[in-house]
């Protein structure tokens, strides 16, 4: 059953954080060979606010 929930909470956040998902992924991919901790850290952090609001509010 926890599996399951789990899955569901995926599933919404990938539907609910799907342009903060591009942008970050976009923002990374630009800069590939030369990652460096949080150089994305704007389009991370929207990311992460999205995925957090997704589950507090189980839409």
């Amino acid at each position: 059953m926890k599996e399951r929930k789990n899955v569901s909470a995926l599933s919404r956040m990938l539907v609910n954080c799907a342009s903060q998902t591009k942008e970050y992924g976009r923002c990374i991919s630009k800069r590939v060979p030369e990652i460096e901790r949080d150089m994305c850290l704007k389009e991370f952090l929207a990311l992460k606010a999205c995925m957090q609001s997704t589950i507090r509010n189980k839409v």
